[in-house]
């Protein structure tokens, strides 16, 4: 701690430009280097941040404290953590963009797998007449009870049913066929 350094920080407080632009002209050089050492891959950031320092300790010069350390290392610290906030945002926006293509490629991907779960459906019921086919939808796809979907179709429970059983041996012997059952039953 020196004397100039309590009389600088005291010009500060009380609102001196002069007093301000002394310790630009005195530590702006170690400010810059602490900004370019720690945003070294940001350089589009660094004279956000170099401003940002400079109005925190015009704003904040009021915290320092001689007793505990140099003007310097006071502002060294300051300008450390300034950076440090800014590699946050700086990895947080790049994470969100990042999230948000995530996101949209999932949904992509839910879309693409939709359509081909929906055309393998089709193909494997395509060996079924429409009301088998009508009544395996509303069963497998849709989880009607047998109850709703003989309600809906005006039959009793056995005749849904009996549908369903045939409809699945009918399925098995043309999987079987096709070569995709293995014969297994």
């Amino acid at each position: 701690m020196t004397r100039q350094d309590e009389k600088l920080a005291a010009g500060v407080v009380s609102g001196s430009e002069r007093a301000f632009e002394e310790v630009v002209r005195l530590y702006g050089g170690f400010i810059r280097s602490v900004v370019k050492y720690h945003l070294k891959n940001m350089p589009m950031w660094q004279d956000d941040c170099m401003n940002e320092i400079l109005m925190n300790i015009w704003r904040n010069m009021s915290r320092y404290d001689a007793d505990k350390s140099s003007l310097k290392n006071w502002i060294g610290a300051l300008a450390k953590y300034r950076c440090i906030d800014y590699k946050r945002r700086y990895y947080r926006e790049s994470f969100k963009g990042e999230l948000d293509e995530n996101i949209e490629d999932i949904a992509m991907r839910r879309t693409l797998l939709r359509q081909e779960i929906e055309e393998e459906i089709n193909s494997l019921l395509s060996g079924l007449d429409s009301c088998d086919r009508e009544i395996f939808i509303k069963r497998y796809i849709l989880n009607e009870t047998i109850d709703e979907i003989s309600a809906s179709k005006g039959k009793p429970p056995s005749y849904i049913y009996n549908r369903l059983s045939r409809g699945r041996k009918k399925l098995r012997c043309l999987f079987e066929r096709k070569g995709r059952g293995g014969g297994e039953k």
